[in-house]
């Protein structure tokens, strides 16, 4: 039987061909999307560990929100510094706060490699304690007063700045500009590729963050022979219970926790898409090996004839299985790597420049990329070896095909199935709470994969009816060709519906994609146009913060009517994570329209809160009441002083609560920086307006966005259409697979009708009819699996709207024009597939097809 089965294997190299390539793909997806995240997640690694080298322990405030790593910390007067110092145990301890300085470059434009940070750190003058090193280049010395500043090299090199030039920083207040005195790394990394990091002096630092007096951190390093243990319990017990005393190592890790988010999102949507490629695959090998088990069906009889058991039989194919699931594993695996690095390359080509270093490929990417590959051809294989195994030899041997069992118990099954997801839909967007965001996503995706499931499984009970429906054009339009081809679609509705299932999947996804992002954009264009109504809009990218200067500042232009900032903070609301939003409510209600439902925004001053009505609603209070708020500073209750409707006034993201920029800075801790700032011009006069501003900013802060409404909208919906382009590119990989797979299913078609072709040839079919008959099978099994994969994808598209209207997405829309494009490319995905089995039937030999049993 081992022989058999190599044999076996080498006489099928084609199909067994268009199956490893169907793994190939998807294990290539897999393995490079771990090597890519690794590769990134242990070069950035490396640079966050490097900012603590030479550090034993640091001292920083305490985080009141246990488990909650991004709320910002409350910073520490410069008094512990000299607290810790007075500890003998210590060899060093140097004061250091961190912020953001962003450069700009030569022409003027602001340094932003993606979404990395532009750190600048206060140097420390110690070489006892801290991670900052100079280049050895004879030139280079640590910053010494109010307008000297080093660069980290890497950044300095791919800007061409060099020692003595004098370069321009914008943090979070008026941009300055110092003379570069240094170029600098962190332990033994100089490049730090898309991080930019710039260092001050101490005291420098602080005036170019707004911190005097304060401090981030207290870098320490303990004397030889003493237990860091042992010192990290003695200065917690110095500094006492408002701060705490951690190893570097987890300073390293929570300084390093945004990027390591960022990656860790991306490495989870890459996977997704690796897995859905697989998940497409699988139905293609589930295909190929009955292709292949009907052409061995002789074959295998005799081997039962002769003794071979049925154990044997299902063991040869799950063999076959192995030895092509292992292979096209190994190749994966190799493809992935080459595929990681072009797809560092083509992350550079846009800015974001990765760290340098060779590839990570950990023993954990090999295997999973092997239990993948392997796991899956062999699960796709088990039913065809299970029928294989029982067919009798002697049926098998005359060809007496075994009768197919009616699809009774597939359309039962099927429509359990699809009332379960329904059931669990429903109640993930009625039932599960709408401040438990989370777990609403999470019951509506379970809830969509099982409808999906039960559709797909449905799909053979009327696959014959819609290749009879889909079919009818076509036989009408083309004849005797049209028509065969409509009866071949027909003949098996288990294999057509297996086929179309591939596009089913892959379209539903495009479809949702397609939809999520045409309703995030009307959601925009609604939210903006009903609920903003300032005529200019300032911001940074990224909405990182800046100074509340900005707002100050150009409140006092004569151009400019009402200007009201916006802040925010991450607070806690009966333990839920929400946003508060602090802004000036003696201009709120000039530049946003908040509709509310009552209340007053001027109660605000007294120190009250507003709250969104849908929120309101949640916590079951009403204006009057008092709500616990929760902050790094402790909690307490405030008073609801209104309640509104328009949530989504920034477009971007919703606004639940919102109080006075005095209760903000009073309860909330944190930098007291805007991320938004709202202008309304005096009337008629906005495009002076905004023509004013964006002079008046351009040389204190050059790096912060002048837009119009229209233009923040749009900026917004661009954003939008960047996540669409990009989500439909990697979507394509399952469209591929599913390609395959209708190749496969159509050469499975030609070879089961060899006799019936030659018949055909025989009595005066033309080889181009013959090509058009199976070009239109091909379209016909796309279409369908287009039509099904439409409707799953617009119930997808409704269901994860309505569950994300917590979130913003606030309004249902299906994009024609985009749908239209959908099922152009079935049918174009159809007619491709089908070019090599339609060629191979046209080549096919009539004396030797009519010959054929």
């Amino acid at each position: 039987m081992f022989k058999a089965t190599i044999k076996g294997i080498f006489a099928r190299r084609v199909r067994l061909a268009l199956t490893a390539i169907a793994v190939l793909l998807g294990v290539t997806f897999v393995s490079a999307s771990y090597v890519l995240t690794d590769t990134l997640q242990g070069s950035f690694n490396g640079i966050f560990n490097q900012t603590v080298s030479n550090v034993d322990l640091v001292v920083r405030a305490r985080n009141p929100f246990v488990g909650s790593s991004n709320v910002q910390r409350i910073r520490m007067p410069e008094a512990v510094l000299g607290e810790v110092r007075h500890d003998s145990s210590l060899e060093a301890a140097e004061g250091i706060v961190v912020g953001q300085a962003q450069l700009l470059g030569k022409d003027g434009k602001a340094i932003q490699n993606g979404g990395t940070p532009n750190l600048g750190f206060s140097w420390a003058p110690s070489s006892r304690v801290g991670p900052f090193r100079l280049v050895h280049d004879g030139k280079s010395h640590a910053p010494r007063g109010n307008n000297e500043i080093v660069i980290d090299e890497g950044t300095a090199r791919r800007n061409q700045f060099g020692v003595g030039d004098t370069v321009t920083v914008a943090p979070e207040g008026p941009a300055q500009k110092f003379r570069v005195v240094g170029l600098f790394g962190f332990g033994t990394t100089f490049d730090f590729g898309a991080v930019t990091a710039v260092a001050f002096e101490l005291p420098t630092a602080q005036r170019v963050f707004g911190i005097p007096g304060q401090l981030d951190f207290v870098y320490v390093k303990g004397r030889a022979g003493i237990s860091r243990r042992a010192l990290e319990d003695q200065l917690a017990n110095e500094v006492g219970p408002g701060f705490e005393v951690v190893s570097a190592e987890q300073a390293a890790r929570d300084l390093g926790a945004p990027v390591r988010g960022l990656l860790g999102f991306l490495n989870d949507a890459l996977l997704g898409f690796a897995l859905l490629g697989v998940v497409v695959a699988s139905f293609i090998i589930f295909n190929t090996f009955v292709i292949l088990l009907a052409q061995r069906t002789r074959e295998l009889a005799l081997m039962r004839a002769m003794g071979a058991s049925g154990r044997q039989v299902i063991g040869s194919v799950v063999a076959e299985a192995v030895t092509v699931g292992s292979f096209a594993s190994a190749v994966g695996v190799g493809l992935g790597l080459g595929l990681a690095r072009l797809l560092l390359t083509l992350i550079g080509s846009f800015g974001f420049i990765p760290p340098k270093g060779p590839l990570v490929l950990l023993g954990r990417t090999v295997t999973a990329s092997f239990v993948v590959g392997v796991g899956v051809t062999v699960f796709a294989s088990i039913v065809p070896a299970l029928r294989a195994a029982r067919t009798p030899p002697i049926a098998a041997i005359n060809d007496v095909r075994p009768v197919t069992a009616p699809l009774h118990r597939r359309a039962a099954f099927g429509g359990l199935t699809l009332a379960i997801g329904t059931a669990v839909l429903i109640y993930g967007l009625v039932v599960t709470p709408r401040t438990d965001f989370f777990a609403k996503i999470q019951i509506v995706g379970i809830g969509a994969f099982v409808v999906l499931v039960g559709a797909v499984i449905l799909t053979a009970t009327f696959a014959r009816l819609l290749a009879r429906a889909v079919g009818w054009p076509l036989s009408a339009g083309m004849g005797v060709t049209g028509t065969l081809a409509r009866g071949n679609a027909m003949r098996n509705p288990r294999r057509t519906a297996a086929t179309a299932s591939a596009l089913v999947i892959g379209l539903s996804l495009v479809s949702l994609v397609a939809i999520f992002t045409a309703s995030a954009k009307a959601s925009v264009r609604n939210a903006i146009d009903s609920g903003l109504s300032a005529d200019v809009v300032l911001s940074r990218k990224l909405f990182t913060t800046f100074s509340p200067l900005v707002a100050e500042q150009v409140s006092k232009l004569p151009q400019v009517d009402a200007v009201a900032p916006f802040r925010f903070v991450r607070a806690r609301v009966s333990n839920d994570a929400v946003i508060v939003a602090g802004t000036d409510p003696l201009t709120l209600a000039r530049v946003v329209n908040l509709d509310l439902v009552s209340g007053h925004v001027e109660g605000l001053t007294l120190g009250g809160i507003l709250l969104a009505k849908d929120d309101a609603d949640s916590y079951h209070v009403k204006t009057g009441d008092m709500i616990e708020v929760g902050s790094p500073r402790g909690s307490g209750p405030l008073r609801v002083a209104g309640i509104y409707r328009s949530r989504n006034f920034t477009g971007g993201f919703p606004v639940p609560f919102i109080v006075s920029l005095t209760t903000y800075q009073n309860v909330f801790s944190g930098a007291q920086e805007d991320s938004l700032v709202y202008v309304k011009a005096r009337p008629g006069g906005a495009a002076v307006a905004r023509v004013a501003i964006k002079e008046f900013l351009r040389e204190p802060f050059p790096n912060i966005q002048v837009q119009t409404r229209d233009q923040f909208r749009q900026a917004q919906e661009h954003q939008i259409d960047n996540f669409l382009t990009v989500m439909i590119a990697l979507l394509l990989l399952s469209e591929i697979i599913a390609v395959i797979g209708i190749i496969n299913t159509l050469a499975l078609s030609v070879f089961e009708r060899t006799h019936e072709l030659g018949l055909l040839r025989a009595v005066g079919m033309s080889r181009r009819q013959i090509r058009r008959m199976v070009h239109a099978e091909g379209v016909i099994i796309a279409v369908i699996g287009g039509i099904v994969g439409l409707v799953i994808g617009v119930l997808w598209g409704w269901a994860f709207t309505t569950a994300l209207q917590s979130q913003g997405v606030s309004t249902f829309s299906v994009p024609p024009g985009q749908i239209a494009i959908f099922v152009a490319f079935s049918v174009l995905a159809g007619f491709v597939a089908a070019l090599l089995p339609a060629w191979r039937a046209a080549r096919l030999d009539v004396l030797e097809a009519i010959a054929t049993e």
